[in-house]
C-alpha cells in the first residue's frame, strides 16, 4: 500500500502533492551540481523523522565527509548515525582506484547487498548510480532495476541518481521507464538568478497534484528553498 511521507520541508512537499509516495522507485537525473544529493538528503529528513531506517550508498563521499558537508546545509545526521537509524555505505574505499574490470562487479554487489538488508531498511538512497553502472552492460543495469522493483514491491524504497549519459540513451529510456518517479534538474538562469529547475516527469502515488516543474535553490540556512519566480519570464 502506498502511503505519503512528509519530506519535513512543507514548500517541497507542496509541490510533490503533499510528501513522497512509498514504497517507490525514484530516480533523480541531473548534471554534477544540480542539487541532486541536497534534495536526497530532504528527502531521507523526512523519511528519518518519519521514524523510517534508510541504507544510504554513496559512491562520491566517505562517511564522515558526507556527514559535514550535509551539516553545512542544514542537514544534520550525526544523531540518527549513531543512532543506527541510519546507516551509510561508502562503496569506493579511499586509496583503491577502481578498474574498469573491477568495477563492473559494483552493480551485482549492491544489489546482493540491498536484497539481503530488505527487511533491515525502509528506504536505500544511492548517490550516485553513475559511478556503479558505468562499465555495466546493459543487461545488468536492466537486471538491477529489475531486482530493485522487486524489492520495492515488498516495501522497501529506493530512490537513486543519475548524471545525464552515464547509461546509454536505449538503457536510460527503459530505465525511467521502469521508475515509479522521475524528476529531472537543470541550472537555469530564472529573471537574472542562478537556481536550480526541477521537472517531475512522473511521481505515480501522489495525494494530490504534483507541480510540474518549480525552481529552487540549496541555502545554507533552510536546505532546499523554493523560488516563487514565474518560469515564463525564463
Amino acid at each position: 500500500m502506498i502511503s505519503t511521507v512528509s519530506t519535513s520541508n512543507e514548500e517541497v512537499d507542496r509541490q510533490f502533492g503533499g510528501g513522497l509516495p512509498l514504497p517507490s522507485l525514484v530516480l533523480i537525473e541531473g548534471e554534477h551540481g544540480t542539487g541532486k544529493s541536497a534534495l536526497t538528503a530532504q528527502f531521507m529528513k523526512g523519511m528519518l523523522d518519519s521514524r523510517l531506517k534508510v541504507l544510504y550508498i554513496t559512491t562520491e563521499s566517505n562517511i564522515k565527509d558526507y556527514i559535514a558537508k550535509m551539516k553545512k546545509i542544514t542537514f544534520d545526521f550525526s544523531h540518527p548515525f549513531l543512532q543506527n537509524r541510519l546507516s551509510i555505505l561508502q562503496v569506493q574505499a579511499d586509496g583503491i582506484t577502481w578498474s574498469k574490470k573491477l568495477s563492473k562487479y559494483l552493480l551485482p554487489v549492491v544489489s546482493r547487498y540491498m536484497s539481503i538488508n530488505l527487511k533491515k531498511y525502509d528506504v536505500t538512497v544511492i548517490d550516485s548510480l553513475s559511478v556503479l553502472s558505468m562499465h555495466s552492460d546493459a543487461n545488468t543495469v536492466m537486471d538491477f532495476f529489475t531486482r530493485c522493483k522487486y524489492l520495492v514491491s515488498n516495501g522497501m524504497s529506493i530512490v537513486m541518481t543519475l548524471h545525464p549519459g552515464a547509461v546509454s540513451e536505449d538503457v536510460a529510456l527503459r530505465i525511467r521507464s521502469t521508475c515509479d518517479g522521475y524528476l529531472k534538474i537543470q541550472n537555469a538562469i530564472v529573471s537574472g538568478r542562478s537556481v536550480k529547475v526541477m521537472e517531475v516527469v512522473k511521481l505515480i502515488g501522489s495525494s494530490s497534484q504534483v507541480t510540474s516543474q518549480f525552481s529552487f535553490e540549496v541555502d545554507q540556512n533552510f536546505g532546499i528553498k523554493i523560488v516563487p519566480i514565474s518560469m515564463a519570464n525564463a
